[in-house]
């Protein structure tokens, strides 16, 4: 009877501090959502050395109150640029346009750009300091917040400065065209622009989105002296160099890239929220956030006056790791400090293991459960979480599981991960007299393991976990060396509750910013359940506390993840608030005369577009497409559209030493705005020059779409066209394709675009007209 009753009350206590935990992490996703909002706007009245989000979003208004969309190379572009240079003449600032032609270091294509540039005058008159957003948008959308925000804010930065003492530095506005076709303007500046050899650093202003708290998404290497002023200088800073780290596996990218290539010191700024807007026509004023901006608009003007006062030409060379304390401040440390930091970690965490394992014991079986312990706990609930979202949003006929209404879907995942986490503790712990000891112990071992080698190899990315993991290994080495002291501890109760809870504080504000963020920029799936697993796993000694009622408390969270999976697929996947991303694209094939519909397979097709053509099932629509970008097709009229021109030019240059080299002079006969080229593999091609400028390496990232040979693009071609120079390795003739792409479709896409819902809009480059000719290399 005594132990029945001390059990029970073990296990009382063990869902008390269970409880705990939970209370703990509600609070700090409680405080991580209060923290991650911008400041308020300020109005028109604000001190005028200050940044004014209204100030700033009035003259936007001005800039793009139409809410046309302005794409490089368009007739609203033209219009656009006429504005700010009368914005910039009314501040009384001297600006020019650069025009240019460039080739993007990622897009495998080239194109006309004209870039806005304007000057503050400093005490010295060099090094200076760039300041960068890109003006043009996609066809889709206006691009209030893409990049409409950055270039208010640079106006508005720049009024700000002038109204102060000169400062140090020169201050270099540049608003750069066509970044949305392959970050070509800032190539175009880079390449070409004279005042290019006295840039000393550059500040980059971009946003992903309509709101959200602006953060460091990136820096150079070397940013030493960029780091420590920001650090000091904004007044609500938020960056974590683990972003930094790890960018290059989203799918976006900004001028920053060139900036960095060309070995400037650079920092890149920007908010990334609702990509519900991005890219699209919501993107407008309207749905752009004022305490955005203004946040946006802070950290701009902050940073600037910070190095435009710095020695630039003497900007120290060292790497800096930052991250950010919920906005409070930047914390930052020399990178050459983290494998120190690390090896600390290791030193408080790898006694107490020592020990646990010669005085634990256990058998073979038991010690491949802990060895695997870790990777289960956030293998197995990561596993289970995104194949839930995926089964939400392919029930839903959504390209994304809770695009509209993420509640249910959140509460699905959450809960599927905790009972998932909760069910592998049961396995883990099965017969292990030392179970709760290791389930503390290992994970935050681990930890420290991955610490220790990103700290060596990708110093920026080990600030995600070596702070907790550093706070674990003090708790550890604090609690093994009192064991000693003190009677009636043993390993099957180490360590205690309030342990765990220490332990359990700080990753849960680290790592639940973390999964908002994630969710806001790649929605509920793999990554949000990763970070969500990785936290779960810090559970798993509070799980083995419950004992007999863990189970019940697993079975119950699997209901509720159940429950809420069948809420989110009875919702709607898309609104009109909310939509979803539905281009159409009208191809007439110019050798045959055969026109097609093709709209993109993201998801399942509307019933209201299938019955106005007939679509067949989904696949590649064209031969170089891969199945990672299937479509839907159906047969469309033939139009009498004219095809894109293409002409032999006599080369002038002395043959090559092998192949043979091809020079094509293209132009679109219909003024189309952009156009591209595919050369298949069969023409082992080994370098491609558009108007004598050769592009970089095809880049790999684009393989991943497109099969069977490379394909180029050309933006905003000048009426006589572009001289293609393609050097071959294979002396036989290939046929390649030659197309170009215009805004809006034919007259017979009027059904189609009418029979579209109303909870689906366009988006990137928007509806198209494609008329494509084979030609022979």
């Amino acid at each position: 009877m005594g132990e029945a009753t001390g059990e029970r009350g073990s296990e009382l206590r063990g869902a008390a501090v269970f409880a705990a935990a939970i209370a703990l992490l509600a609070g700090a996703l409680a405080l991580v959502q209060a923290r991650l909002q911008p400041p308020p706007a300020r109005g028109e009245d604000a001190p005028e050395d200050m940044f004014s989000a209204t100030r700033a979003l009035a003259r936007l208004d001005r800039l793009i109150g139409d809410d046309a969309p302005h794409p490089v190379g368009s007739a609203a572009a033209a219009r656009l640029r006429d504005k700010m240079l009368a914005e910039f003449a009314a501040l009384g600032v001297a600006a020019e346009v650069q025009e240019g032609f460039a080739c993007g270091p990622r897009s495998a294509g080239c194109g006309r750009v004209w870039n806005v540039v304007a000057a503050l005058p400093g005490r010295e008159e060099e090094p200076a300091l760039l300041v960068s957003a890109h003006y043009d948008s996609v066809a889709a959308g206006p691009g209030a917040g893409d990049d409409g925000s950055g270039v208010a804010a640079a106006f508005e930065v720049a009024r700000a400065l002038l109204v102060g003492p000169r400062p140090r530095n020169p201050v270099v506005f540049v608003l750069v065209d066509g970044e949305e076709s392959g970050l070509l303007g800032a190539q175009a500046f880079v390449d070409a622009h004279p005042r290019a050899a006295s840039i000393g650093a550059v500040i980059n202003l971009d946003a992903g989105g309509t709101r959200g708290v602006t953060s460091l998404t990136r820096t150079t290497a070397s940013n030493d002296g960029l780091v420590a002023a920001v650090a000091e200088a904004v007044p609500q800073p938020y960056g974590a160099s683990v972003i930094g780290a790890v960018y290059g596996l989203t799918p976006y990218d900004t001028d920053f890239t060139v900036y960095k290539n060309a070995g400037w010191p650079a920092l890149d700024f920007g908010f990334g929220e609702d990509k519900a807007h991005y890219h699209t026509p919501l993107d407008r004023l309207a749905n752009l956030d004022a305490p955005s901006v203004q946040h946006l608009g802070d950290t701009a003007l902050a940073s600037v006056r910070a190095l435009a006062e710095a020695d630039l030409a003497a900007l120290p060379e060292r790497s800096r790791v930052y991250v950010d304390a919920l906005g409070g401040a930047l914390l930052h440390a020399h990178a050459l400090w983290m494998p120190l930091f690390a090896a600390l970690a290791l030193a408080g965490l790898l006694p107490a293991a020592r020990r646990l394992a010669r005085e634990g014991g256990g058998d073979r079986r038991a010690w491949w459960r802990r060895g695997l312990g870790f990777v289960a706990l956030v293998v197995g609930p990561t596993a289970v979480g995104a194949g839930l979202m995926t089964a939400i949003a392919w029930l839903g006929e959504a390209e994304l599981a809770g695009h509209a209404h993420p509640l249910a879907p959140r509460i699905a995942l959450w809960t599927a991960v905790l009972a998932v986490g909760g069910a592998i503790v049961g396995w883990l712990a099965r017969g292990d007299a030392v179970a709760r000891a290791w389930l503390w112990l290992g994970p935050w071992l681990a930890l420290a393991l991955i610490a220790a080698v990103t700290a060596i190899a990708l110093p920026g990315a080990s600030v995600g976990v070596l702070p907790p993991a550093l706070v674990a290994a003090l708790l550890a080495f604090a609690t093994c060396r009192f064991r000693h002291e003190r009677s009636g501890m043993s390993w099957r109760t180490w360590p205690s509750g309030l342990v765990v809870l220490l332990g359990l504080a700080l990753p849960a504000l680290m790592w639940l910013q973390a999964a908002v963020r994630v969710e806001a920029v790649f929605g509920l799936g793999p990554a949000a359940a990763g970070v969500l697993a990785l936290l779960g796993s810090l559970l798993a000694p509070l799980w083995f506390g419950l004992g007999r009622l863990r189970r019940p408390l697993v079975v119950g969270l699997a209901v509720a993840s159940v429950v809420a999976t069948a809420i989110a697929v009875t919702q709607p996947a898309y609104t009109e608030e909310r939509p979803r991303r539905l281009s159409l694209l009208y191809h007439l094939d110019a050798d045959s005369g055969a026109g097609r519909w093709i709209v993109g397979a993201d998801a399942p097709l509307p019933d209201a577009l299938q019955a106005a053509a007939p679509f067949g099932a989904e696949g590649p629509a064209f031969a170089w497409d891969t199945d990672e970008s299937p479509s839907f097709v159906a047969p469309a009229p033939g139009s009498e559209l004219a095809p894109p021109v293409v002409e032999v030019e006599a080369d002038r240059e002395p043959p090559p030493a092998e192949g043979r080299r091809v020079t094509l002079r293209v132009r679109s006969a219909r003024g189309a705005r952009v156009m591209a080229m595919f050369v298949p593999e069969a023409a082992e091609l080994r370098s491609v020059a558009m108007n004598g400028t050769v592009l970089p390496p095809y880049p790999e990232h684009r393989r991943k779409y497109i099969a069977g040979g490379e394909v180029y693009g050309i933006v905003a071609p000048p009426p006589e066209g572009v001289v293609v120079t393609l050097e071959l390795d294979n002396s036989a003739s290939v046929e390649a394709v030659v197309w170009d792409l215009s805004e809006g479709l034919p007259a017979a896409g009027d059904a189609l675009r009418a029979a579209r819902p109303a909870w689906a809009i366009p988006s990137h480059g928007g509806d198209r007209t494609m008329v494509s000719r084979q030609i022979s290399l």
